[in-house]
């Protein structure tokens, strides 16, 4: 993952009011991290906070959809980070989707299953949901044809789906649904967000080792969850937890950079961050707009970070710490140079100019 991986992914998703992308190990753990960040998107969108149960029962059956058949092919170690989940936001549209490997031998059944609940009307899934409950006639594998349905139900849309090959052996499925508000007057449509854009997503944080990217409104709220979840998945990448703490410390650095010194719409302070990872560093992402005037001062602030040694920089954090009491400075711009001096590379950083108004500041960080 490079500085351009940012601006990638923003500009795919710059009409979104929010998105969350993961890739990487699903748990029960993390499954309750992710609920609880898009959660928090959800209360923080008006026109979707009364959709916040239903779209976490749909989350939820998207994550033991993706539990279950990764039982089936643990023992393959290829498994091991590849399983996919996304929620995005625009209109009053809330869109959900997952991608997990499957067995290729089972994928006709899966196939055949989707075809027959997307065949029914709601009084029709709502029976078939109580004869598979008894008789247990759709599915082979622990209940995952009633996910289907309930995922179908409590949609009311049909469910999206596509198979993409693998390997010899396996498949990537992707599901996805759109959930729209009940009051809404606007039909649901998928031309904003087709599945094909989620498998175009997967396979780039695939090939750049991306965990987790998160677009939205970084307000301080939301800083807690993603924490959580990158807690999780830091145990395969740092043996030494003085590293773990570091990471933290720069991701809450840049996050609150965002939600204070960023370019404010509508009191929102709209960023992206992304979290890569390689076998001994982490790589921190983040970008968000900046007013124009205030460009070419943060520009030469970096330049001059860079310059400096790391004994500088310690030097340098420390005088700007005493500033804190000074009413007139206020330690101004002590979160970059702690940044500076706790990174292994130096800070890469770019400006897109945006309009007369804003430019979109990217930064690269190598932990």
């Amino acid at each position: 993952m490079d500085i351009n991986t940012t601006y990638w992914f923003y500009d795919r998703i710059k009409t979104d009011n929010l998105c969350l992308l993961y890739n990487g190990v699903i748990s029960d753990e993390i499954t309750n991290k992710l609920i609880e960040l898009s959660d928090y998107n959800i209360n923080n969108v008006e026109g979707l906070s009364k959709m916040k149960k239903k779209a976490s029962f749909l989350m939820a059956e998207c994550f033991q959809n993706i539990i279950r058949h990764g039982e089936m092919i643990n023992d393959l170690e290829k498994n091991k980070n590849n399983s996919f989940f996304l929620t995005r936001n625009w209109d009053d549209i809330y869109c959900i989707a997952s991608g997990n490997l499957v067995v290729k031998k089972n994928i006709r059944k899966i196939e055949d299953q989707l075809k027959v609940v997307n065949s029914l009307n709601k009084d029709e899934l709502r029976d078939l949901y109580l004869h598979v409950l008894e008789h247990h006639e759709i599915s082979g594998k622990g209940g995952a044809g009633l996910g289907l349905i309930e995922m179908a139900r409590k949609s009311g849309q049909k469910l999206q789906y596509t198979f993409e090959d693998f390997d010899k052996y396996m498949s990537y499925f992707y599901n996805q649904i759109l959930l729209q508000s009940e009051d809404s007057i606007k039909e649901s449509h998928t031309t904003h967000a087709p599945i094909s854009d989620a498998i175009i997503f997967h396979k780039k944080m695939k090939e750049e080792n991306i965990l987790v990217v998160q677009k939205g409104d970084f307000a301080q709220e939301s800083i807690l969850p993603v924490l959580k979840i990158v807690d999780n998945n830091l145990k395969s990448v740092f043996k030494s937890s003085s590293s773990k703490k570091k990471v933290f410390h720069i991701i809450v650095e840049l996050l609150q950079n965002i939600s204070k010194h960023g370019f404010k719409n509508q009191k929102m302070s709209e960023g992206i961050i992304l979290l890569g990872k390689s076998e001994s560093t982490y790589i921190i992402n983040a970008g968000n707009f900046i007013e124009n005037n205030k460009v070419e001062e943060l520009k030469n602030h970096l330049q001059d970070l860079n310059k400096l040694s790391i004994e500088n920089l310690k030097e340098f954090y420390f005088s700007k710490l005493k500033e804190r009491y000074d009413p007139e400075k206020r330690g101004a711009g002590i979160g970059l140079i702690d940044i500076a001096r706790r990174t292994s590379e130096p800070l890469v950083f770019n400006f897109e100019k945006i309009d007369n108004d804003k430019s979109f500041f990217t930064i690269h960080i190598v932990v």
